[in-house]
């Protein structure tokens, strides 16, 4: 049946795919994908230095086609400047095999995304047939492949590549907690896992996330208990991870390892504000990396590391200087702000669970209302919350590894709440439904039929609503206890910037229409100066706003506008503090009266800051929560 499955999704969603990527195929750093066009041409995994000419305009997407006979005999071919297309190996062999039987054009493609799709569909079938017969598995399968959020995302290579890799991970995990113990069939789903995840990872190098499951659920939710079958585990665990290294060499060895990249950096940028509303948090006070911008993380990371450590020198972007210092911001945010990363999470488990139900970025009317993300929101969770009661009262083992599945792989997206990061997750609920209807049919109504079978029934609902609320405390009481100590530290860092020495900046200065503002000679890395304004809100007018702005061109993102908040109307001085850097022009000030404006400052030595952020601070600030919230 995932034969036939993976057929039919091939040919419908191929035949799909060519209709709409006719018409014009998004972004997908198509510009990377030179090593492919090579192996099309029976070049190897090679580039060209200089690169061809001819190639560029079909690399670039002005083109859709390229003729092999372009690259002249004697082009000089190697592996060198080819980092990220290394960490790509599979994609591009992927690509370029493709490319070598049809032809080197983007539309000659299809094929590949084909394939991908019906792989994506066959491990749906797969998965849902841990939890359900056939014909719900079937029934499953099918509406995955029609759902608009799935098929959004299938003309994406590099988003949705990933989707067929990581479906099979979560079919073997389940199969792997599922079965009875033998030596044999362990290790081989070890092998299996390891190999499928070496593939994965030559595809996006973010499946080495996919690691810890396989070792958590080998460790603890195996069948027999945690004492048992500890050699077959540790022989398990060490076979996956051989599998994986040999089966992804080829990766690994051509990765300079000078250059680690920039995983620390991508989870930093999933802090930015933009991720709030979707994931459905409140803001707080302050912001940790407001923009999705590769270049404001860039300046943020390196501006911190020159403050910690003085004399530091350039820092080359995503190498290895960059990464340890991106490690070392991040260390400093979790550490601080323990009870944001969590809240995340938690928040990203939430909207998982309602994917089928929650509308589709992108797709809502430009002309219409906007959309409401809180649409059915409830539905979903307490489909899943039930299906994973009711395997709880079945077997125990497995109703907590279902806990702990939902925790880990739908907490995961929090590091940057994107769809094109879960899209494939939207499988969970639906699951979740259909083993609800096979349970109802299958084992409720036998359950019910006798007296003593009634009572081991209860008994088991019972024992699986305790296991069930002890976990929902835990979750409590870890979010507690971070906020518990996020919060006088945060009071304490904010108190710092309230009560540091300051350098008035004369209002009439600030107001004036010429550059205003002195910003630090540029610097390597760069030197932040540190602005606060301090305001009497009940003086401003409704629509008051402080905005910083920079000079137009790559660094006038870096500006930010600041809506005087309702809280600034209380009696008391509302305090805006924001970080500039070289580019910096001016503030200004809108509806905002004499006596708004209490003063403008530059904190006096920004340097003793290792973290300065962005930060609203309205009267009786230190009584409020310092913390993100869910909304809703």
């Amino acid at each position: 049946m995932a034969s036939v499955l993976f057929l039919g999704a091939a040919l419908g969603g191929g035949a799909y795919w060519k209709r709409i990527a006719s018409i014009g195929q998004p972004f997908y750093y198509q510009n990377y994908f030179e090593p492919a066009v090579m192996i099309g041409c029976a070049r190897g995994f090679v580039v060209a230095r200089p690169q061809v000419p001819a190639m560029v305009p079909f690399l670039w997407r002005q083109a859709d086609r390229f003729s092999c006979d372009a690259i002249p005999a004697n082009a000089p071919l190697g592996t060198d400047d080819m980092f990220q297309q290394g960490s790509w190996r599979y994609l591009m062999l992927a690509v370029g095999y493709t490319w070598r039987l049809f032809g080197v054009s983007w539309i000659a493609l299809g094929p590949l995304f084909a394939a991908l799709f019906g792989g994506s569909v066959a491990a749906v079938y797969a998965i849902f047939r841990l939890g359900m017969g056939p014909v719900l598995a079937v029934l499953g399968a099918i509406a995955l492949s029609v759902s608009e959020l799935h098929l959004k995302y299938l003309f994406s290579l590099r988003d949705y590549a990933k989707a067929p890799f990581a479906l099979v991970l979560m079919f073997l995990l389940g199969l792997l907690v599922v079965r009875r113990v033998t030596s044999k069939g362990v290790l081989t789903i070890a092998a299996l896992y390891g190999a499928v995840l070496a593939v994965g990872y030559g595809f996006r190098t973010d499946f080495t996330a996919d690691i810890p499951p396989f070792l958590i659920a080998l460790a603890l939710f195996l069948d027999g208990g945690v004492r048992r079958h500890l050699r077959l585990k540790a022989a398990a665990g060490a076979l996956c991870i051989a599998t994986f290294l040999v089966v992804a060499w080829p990766v690994i060895s051509t990765l300079d390892q000078s250059r680690p990249g920039c995983q620390w950096h991508v989870v930093l940028m999933g802090f930015a504000k933009q991720f709030d509303v979707p994931l459905g948090v409140g803001a707080a006070p302050y912001e940790v990396s407001r923009e999705y911008l590769d270049e404001w993380a860039y300046t943020n990371v390196t501006s911190y590391a020159g403050r910690v450590q003085p004399g530091l020198g350039h820092i080359p972007y995503c190498e290895l200087p960059y990464g340890a210092a991106t490690r070392r911001y991040l260390l400093d945010v979790v550490t601080r702000m323990p009870a944001d990363v969590i809240v995340r999470a938690y928040a990203s488990v939430l909207r998982i669970a309602e994917l089928p139900f929650a509308p589709v970025p992108g797709h809502e009317d430009e002309n219409g209302p906007p959309p409401d993300l809180d649409a059915g929101h409830g539905v979903g969770l307490i489909v899943v919350i039930a299906a994973t009661a009711l395997v709880s009262a079945a077997d125990m083992r497995l109703g907590l590894f279902l806990v702990f599945f939902l925790m880990y792989f739908a907490g995961m997206p929090a590091i940057q709440f994107d769809h094109r990061h879960f899209f494939h997750l939207e499988f969970i609920t639906w699951w979740a439904t259909g083993f609800l209807i096979q349970s109802a049919f299958a084992d409720v109504g036998p359950l019910m039929r006798s007296a003593a079978t009634r009572a081991i029934a209860l008994r088991s609902a019972v024992r699986s609503a305790c296991t069930l609320t002890a976990c929902f405390i835990v979750l409590v009481v870890v979010l507690w206890a971070a906020r518990a100590y996020q919060q006088p530290g945060m009071r304490s860092l904010l108190n710092e910037y309230v009560t540091a020495s300051r350098e008035p900046i004369p209002l009439a200065q600030v107001l004036s229409s010429v550059p205003a503002i002195r910003v630090s000679p540029h610097t390597d890395p760069e030197t932040a100066d540190f602005i606060a304004v301090d305001l009497n809100g009940s003086l401003c007018g409704p629509h008051a706003a402080v905005a910083f702005r920079y000079e137009e061109g790559p660094r006038r993102p870096y500006g930010r506008s600041f809506d005087v908040p309702a809280g600034a109307r209380a009696a008391g001085l509302t305090e805006i503090f924001m970080p500039i850097y070289d580019g910096f022009r001016r503030i200004e000030l809108s509806d905002a009266p004499p006596g708004c404006v209490d003063g403008v400052y530059r904190i006096r030595d920004a340097r003793k800051f290792p973290l300065l952020l962005e930060a609203t601070l309205t009267p009786g600030w230190r009584r409020m929560p310092l913390f993100q919230r869910l909304g809703g």
